[in-house]
């Protein structure tokens, strides 16, 4: 007469499970990060931006020298 209602079924996924992908994910970015940032060369002295201006500057002074000599 009266039918019983069947209980529904969920799909349930526990947070527990996702933190631990989560965490194992970030730990393996933050390694990564970090042997990246280990790799980095430091530039060379040349190559620094107030060196090159002033080597720029030396070579404009040297040439007006010159010039003075040749005239």
């Amino acid at each position: 007469m009266f039918q019983q209602r069947k209980n529904k079924r969920f799909t349930y996924k526990s947070r527990l499970q996702d933190s631990a992908n989560r965490k194992s994910k970030d730990d393996l970015e933050t390694k990564w990060n970090e042997l990246k940032e280990g790799g980095k060369r430091k530039g060379s002295m040349l190559t620094s931006l107030a060196v090159l201006i002033s080597l720029l500057v030396f070579i404009f002074v040297l040439i007006y020298v010159l010039d003075g000599y040749i005239k």
